[in-house]
């Protein structure tokens, strides 16, 4: 434990100047977090599932999700999977008293449908972080107070990575003792230019991420995150690409399983792409997946188990 009471951070193979031939042997190891827990039962069946019969180790439970009693009885279900907090500013009600969070909303009483409406705040200079900070806090103590162990935070449609959003989520997390913070980004690859969609998506979320972290109160190395720009339309080619092209050390893949698809826009700055819930349950359940994680002997586990 650091002077503050938080585990020290989990740094990244390769983030220090480690010893090549230490790196060449030291394990890979591999958090499947599925977001969305609670936005629909289709979605948290469809977590349930992949968790159950394929590689999804953690899920992340909507911090305004509707029915929270009866998402935490699911969650009962499956005590082995780890459970987070995807912390919200985009759709559905706050938590805290709307009055009290008024430069969040889009209406008076609902947030914004859109991501893309807090990056137009934030570059205006009008996201108001007292509120943000307020909001979360609600948040992740409604889902204490029901009960639930939480051991990461991280934010719908990624909205994290605005960085009064990120220092939000970061004094929230000291002041409970959350000890995984979703922080980075993948690292470039020629795919970025071969696909320049996904590349200018990769590219804004790992500039947001860098921007993010310089301005947190402790600089925080987590997991090296995964599958940003294919949110919601992860397929079996996709991630046996990433499980290729793992390195030493600790890594997250973001999923968004379910058991039907819906019309949710994928990244929430840009893309207005569909999700593709039941293709990425089928991928998630994949035996030629799961055979590629045994043949690399990755080791499949959740955000405590990092720290």
């Amino acid at each position: 434990m650091d002077s503050t009471g938080f585990p020290p951070p989990c740094y990244l193979a390769g983030s220090m100047n480690a010893d090549p031939s230490a790196l060449a042997s030291a394990p890979i190891s591999l958090v499947v977090n599925a977001d969305q827990f609670g936005l629909t039962p289709a979605v948290s069946r469809g977590i349930l599932a992949a968790h159950k019969q394929g590689i999804v180790t953690s899920t992340s439970l909507l911090g305004n999700c509707v029915d929270l009693t009866a998402q935490v009885a699911l969650l009962a279900e499956a005590p082995g999977l780890g459970v987070g907090l995807h912390l919200t500013l985009v759709e559905g009600a706050p938590i805290a008293e709307p009055s009290s969070v008024r430069s969040l909303l889009a209406d008076g009483a609902r947030f914004p449908g859109a991501a893309r409406e807090h990056l137009g705040r934030w570059l205006k200079g009008s996201l108001q972080p007292a509120e943000i900070e307020r909001e979360f806090e609600a948040q992740v103590r409604r889902a204490l107070d029901a009960g639930l162990t939480l051991d990461h935070l991280d934010t719908h449609h990624h909205i994290g990575f605005l960085p009064p959003v990120g220092r939000a989520i970061e004094a929230v997390a000291r002041r409970f003792g959350i000890p995984g913070l979703r922080s980075t980004a993948e690292e470039p690859s020629l795919s970025w230019i071969t696909d320049l969609a996904r590349g200018a998506l990769a590219t804004l979320v790992g500039g947001l991420a860098w921007l993010t972290r310089r301005q947190m109160g402790v600089l925080r190395h987590g997991p090296l995150t995964w599958g940003y720009a294919e949110s919601g339309r992860l397929d079996e080619v996709r991630i046996l690409e990433i499980i290729g092209r793992l390195g030493p050390g600790s890594h997250e893949l973001i999923c968004h399983p379910g058991e039907t698809d819906d019309d949710t826009a994928g990244f929430g700055f840009l893309s207005t792409a569909p999700f593709r819930r039941a293709r990425e349950l089928g991928a998630l359940t994949s035996p030629l997946v799961m055979r590629a994680i045994e043949s690399r002997g990755i080791r499949l586990c959740r955000w405590r188990d990092l720290f």
